[in-house]
């Protein structure tokens, strides 16, 4: 099989280690990585298990770190774990047009370096959800050619393209249980450890756990430094955790205009790559920072876009589908899902939330609000299982009201278990503010401003301490 020049060079340069492990040195995203005022290091890059025939897919927004993973895991394979750099494969998607290119690449990567022979081969390729079918090419590999023995570590910016894509691969991904990866932008504890490593708690809780006796020392270990949580928090209510932003943020002490630049360019190409409209697109964002936690219908979210009520839910859909929105919806507490009583947008990233005003000169929404979108992707994080496929329809949080209309923000975690949670971000909450989910539910948790109060079955903790500790 001929390796033909052009496409050699273009792999070699895109895989600076394969003149030998010096050459990671030279990779542009490690090299810009080396450079940043801060190292992230996802969950996800140490859970992929690359000496295993399987097949993963790293989903995510665009600009949030998928490709620098990619590389890091190349680095940790080949540094750490002594692979051979020429079994490490990284190649862009978004340069193929066919299926069958992905089967060509392979195998002429392949065939070309006899010495790895028998030994298994770990394929990054970047970007599948642009490439239409993509599964047919894995599908043939793992059918019909010993790269069925390889692992392949794909990476995609959109829920839709990765779910269609992964329904066609039954049986062929391998006998792992944990091969779908979500990469988001840096929640609130990566933040911290970004800019605040010190601040790190001894360990961190499930979310039922705050309400175990067990939980008092670490609670109240955090309202030692509750000022600077506090600061922290309001800091990343604006900054966000795209790594771009928060880059900006620790090199200058503000976020420039360029990130949100970029922002509005993931949402506007993602949506105008499934033939939508980036005016539409901002209306919808525009709704979205004047409602921030309060029940909306389509056909209201329709009005304000001008559009049918279907264009507004598809939007809304396609936008969840590139991970940048989260739908919640009302839920009774069996469990069944009530679309007619509303649903609650949030942005996954407080950037998103700016767009309008970046934009157009709308207002942003009050910190208050700003703190709750905070908590519900928080809690989306910790409480559900499959992250990629929930972004639509969450099945571990919703919100839900009472027999006498008395909204709770949230009900988070697997019924019937779930922990109600509500979200005071005020100066001063008291025992009247329990009294919905202790006469509704008899126990949960109230988040505050400042206040602790551990006393009774609903349970006051600072927003920031709360979310500092809370394990995803």
């Amino acid at each position: 099989m001929v390796l033909r020049g052009r496409l050699f060079g273009d792999l070699a340069a895109r895989n600076p280690w394969w003149t030998g492990p010096e050459g990671l040195d030279a990779d542009p995203h490690l090299l810009q990585l080396a450079r940043a005022p801060f190292q992230r290091q996802p969950s996800a890059l140490r859970s992929i298990q690359a000496d295993q025939s399987n097949v993963y897919t790293l989903c995510g927004p665009r600009q949030v770190g998928k490709t620098t993973l990619l590389k890091q895991l190349a680095a940790r394979l080949i540094r750490e774990d002594g692979w051979d750099p020429r079994q490490v494969v990284y190649y862009p998607l978004d340069l193929v047009a066919r299926p069958q290119q992905i089967v060509d690449l392979v195998l002429r990567v392949k065939a070309a370096y006899p010495a790895g022979q028998g030994r298994r081969w770990c394929f990054l390729l970047d970007e599948v959800s642009t490439l239409r079918e993509w599964q047919r090419g894995i599908k043939y590999l793992r059918d019909n050619t010993d790269a069925a023995d390889d692992c392949f570590v794909l990476t995609g910016s959109s829920a839709l393209d990765i779910r269609r894509g992964g329904e066609r691969l039954p049986g062929r991904r391998g006998a792992g249980s944990d091969l779908d990866k979500l990469l988001l932008p840096l929640s609130f504890p990566e933040y911290l450890q970004a800019t605040r490593p010190g601040l790190a708690p001894p360990r961190r809780l499930a979310l039922r756990e705050f309400l175990a006796p067990e939980a008092a020392p670490l609670l109240h270990e955090g309202m030692l430094r509750l000022t600077e949580l506090e600061h922290a928090l309001e800091e990343y209510a604006e900054v966000g955790g795209f790594p771009v932003a928060v880059a900006d943020f620790l090199r200058y002490g503000a976020v420039a205009a360029s990130p949100l630049a970029t922002v509005w360019d993931i949402v506007a190409g993602d949506v105008e790559r499934w033939g939508r409209r980036r005016l539409e697109a901002l209306r919808l964002l525009g709704r979205l920072a004047r409602s921030l936690g309060a029940p909306l219908d389509w056909q209201s979210l329709a009005v304000d876009m001008s559009v049918s009520l279907p264009t507004a839910e598809s939007y809304a859909q396609f936008i969840a589908d590139a991970f940048l929105l989260l739908i919640v919806y009302f839920r009774e507490l069996d469990g069944t899902v009530a679309p007619r009583k509303g649903k609650k947008l949030y942005a996954i990233d407080p950037l998103i939330v700016q767009l309008p005003q970046a934009l157009e000169g709308s207002a942003v929404p009050d910190l208050p609000k700003l703190i709750e979108n905070l908590v519900a992707v928080a809690l989306f994080r910790a409480c559900e299982t499959d992250l990629i496929e929930s972004f639509r329809l969450p099945q571990a949080l919703c919100f839900w009201r009472t027999a006498r209309h008395r909204e709770i923000d949230f009900l988070a975690g697997p019924r019937p278990q779930q922990v109600p949670v509500e979200v005071k971000y005020q100066n001063r909450v008291g025992p009247q503010d329990r009294l919905t989910i202790r006469n509704a539910l008899g126990r949960g948790i109230v988040l505050s401003r400042h206040d602790l109060d551990l006393s009774g079955t609903v349970r006051i903790i600072p927003t920031t301490v709360f979310l500092n500790l809370l394990r995803h």
